[in-house]
């Protein structure tokens, strides 16, 4: 087994009730995001080789994007572990092809917050944040609970398929519902 070779994404969530604030800090290609007053809020932004700051930084390093891929294999630009595209000795940590260095943002915790999903890249393959948060507020109108909302999105995304859908729903899938109670 080559462990230079596997990695995963992160994103990272902290309320602080006394600041009323919310922090979010992400690395790759997990998201997250926010239902406020029925409409959807961009929490993270995904690190994918389309971007150009991931670009710039990804080439000034010596690697290529090759159909959409680091090096022809990985289409993310952030990771943890991975290690394999951070040897670059002469460059630091956040300079290497992939890095670990998060994104990070900071938001008001207001009353008008519903809830906040995150989730990693398979949940997303299929729904824009606008859909997705559309989807969890159909269901948390008809009164479902959060277990049973995760699930259904789980099962509505996953691939009955491989073939049929050619690789979409079949990636890895974690979900975290947080609902704000009012």
């Amino acid at each position: 087994l080559n462990l230079d070779s596997i990695g995963c994404t992160a994103n990272v969530m902290f309320i602080d009730r006394d600041k009323k604030k919310i922090y979010v800090a992400n690395a790759g290609d997990s998201r997250c995001t926010m239902g406020k007053a029925g409409k959807a809020v961009e929490m993270s932004i995904d690190h994918k080789p389309e971007s150009q700051i991931e670009i710039d930084r990804i080439e000034k390093a010596g690697s290529t994007i090759t159909d959409g891929r680091v090096d022809g294999n990985l289409n993310l630009t952030r990771s943890l572990g991975d290690l394999k595209y951070k040897q670059r000795e002469h460059l630091k940590p956040e300079e290497q092809a992939i890095t670990a260095n998060p994104d990070t943002y900071c938001f008001d915790l207001t009353d008008d917050i519903d809830f906040i999903i995150m989730g990693c890249d398979g949940i997303w393959e299929q729904k824009s944040n606008e859909e997705m948060v559309e989807y969890v507020y159909e269901h948390l109108e008809k009164k479902e609970e959060l277990s049973k909302i995760v699930s259904s999105l789980l099962l509505d995304t996953i691939a009955p398929s491989v073939a049929e859908t050619q690789g979409i729903g079949c990636d890895n899938m974690t979900c975290v519902l947080v609902k704000f109670n009012k």
